[in-house]
Order: structure tokens, then sequence, then C-alpha cells
């Protein structure tokens, strides 16, 4: 008899003030803007969010611990390439990424026309199907720091599976 596969959640959460004289990173994609993110990395909301997803999911802590911003290794790092670290991480525990959503949330730029290109560069970063990841962008409505265009925030929510260990007779 098979054991049924395990199914974990998790989600991921961030967000970086605006600030000019940076490239605004999106999901790996260097996005046109007149601002970009102030943090310790290239500050990509989107990937940290996907980063804290996998790691909450696989109970391996958050970013900060992974990759804390009093190291100066990781002063101006490429978040994609902290990605490839989780995700080899996430690889060999045996998880499988079985569905990877997205939202954006952004007054400016207006992203529309950047979803299926920050869509195919995460497919691509986490080897996975383009058809199991989603892209969303919604407006801060000028309501707070995203209605302002103060801050950029992205939230993550992924389901990973795995077989589960045979039984032993």
């Amino acid at each position: 008899m098979q054991n049924p596969p395990i199914y974990r959640v998790g989600e991921g959460h961030d967000s970086h003030r605006t600030i000019e004289g940076r490239p605004l990173m999106l999901g790996g994609v260097a996005v046109d803007a007149p601002f970009g993110l102030d943090g310790h990395s290239d500050a990509d909301v989107l990937i940290h969010a996907v980063i804290d997803a996998l790691l909450g999911a696989t109970g391996q802590g958050d970013i900060g611990e992974w990759f804390p911003d009093v190291d100066t290794r990781w002063k101006s790092a490429d978040s994609a390439e902290l990605l490839r670290h989780v995700r080899e991480s996430v690889i060999d525990g045996q998880w499988r990424i079985q569905n990877l959503d997205c939202t954006i949330s952004a007054q400016e730029p207006k992203l529309s026309s950047w979803k299926p290109v920050i869509r195919k560069r995460l497919a691509g970063l986490l080897e996975v199907s383009i058809s199991i990841l989603n892209v969303k962008a919604k407006s801060g409505e000028k309501v707070g720091p995203i209605g302002r265009c103060e801050a950029i925030a992205a939230d993550v929510v992924v389901l990973l599976c795995r077989e589960s260990p045979k039984e032993s007779v």
C-alpha cells in the first residue's frame, strides 16, 4: 500500500520603501520606474516573499535567518541568487512546488505589461512550469504608503508536495 503524499503550504510577505537612484527589481526583472526599493540586497520584494513562503512551507525559518542584513556578504546581493540557494534546499528535501500564487502591491509603476515577464522569469528561476505560477498586481488605491508610492509590497502563497516515506515492515 502506497502512503499518501505530504503537502505543505507556506506564505511570504515583504515590503520595502521606494528610493530614487536605484533600479526597481521585481521577480528578478528590472522594471522601468523612476525609483527602486531600499534594502540591504537588491530589495526585490517579490523574490523575498517567495523565499519566505518556501522556507515557511519547509520549516526552515525565514529570509532574515538565511541572509541577515548585518552580513556584508549579502550587501547589494542579487535576490535571484538568494532564491537559488533556497530552491536547492527545497529540492534537497525532496519537495516539489505544486502551485505558487504571487501578488505585488504597487501604486506605481503600472505592472500589467510586466506580469508575464515576471512570471516567466520566476518560473525559470524556480525551474517549474509557468502553468503552476501566477503573478497578480494590485494598486494601493492611493491609500497608505503603497498608495502614496512610498513603498511596494508582495505576498506569496506556495503549495509543496513530497512523497511520504515508505513504511517499514
